[in-house]
């Protein structure tokens, strides 16, 4: 029993991992397009009063409403950022209690078979003959 609850300790450990390097992949992912909104952000403020004339209020007018898109996109993706790390952290919490578990598991079966190598032993020395007699 304590082998079947090593390996299966040890399985859960696996497909934990991997939900803490999914998420890492996600969190790297929203990074990514959090930084393409702040580099089109520049390029948006960038354009802002170039123009001359009735066409700067156009363009002003559209670079905003551009910009307030942006910017709701970023905040949005923020959050979701935000919402990955603590389902990170979690993650790596529930990571580490089964690796403690499997670590007490893993002695656990270590003593036991060292207790039925010992008796396995002590059984043949009785066999054998070869217990001295007080």
């Amino acid at each position: 029993m304590d082998k079947a609850r090593v390996t299966r300790l040890r399985r859960i450990m696996k497909v934990q991992e991997q939900k803490e390097q999914m998420i890492k992949y996600d969190v790297a992912v929203l990074d990514s397009e959090i930084t393409r909104c702040a580099d089109e952000e520049e390029e948006l403020t960038s354009h802002w009063g170039r123009h001359e004339g009735a066409l700067r209020e156009v363009m002003n007018r559209a670079i905003s409403r551009r910009l307030e898109t942006n910017n709701r996109k970023k905040s949005l993706k923020e959050k979701q950022k935000q919402q990955l790390l603590e389902k990170l952290l979690d993650q790596k919490r529930q990571t580490s209690m089964t690796e403690k578990h499997h670590g007490k598991a893993l002695v656990t079966l270590n003593r036991s078979e060292e207790r039925k190598q010992l008796q396995e032993i002590a059984e043949l020395h009785v066999a054998t003959g070869k217990v001295r007699s007080r």
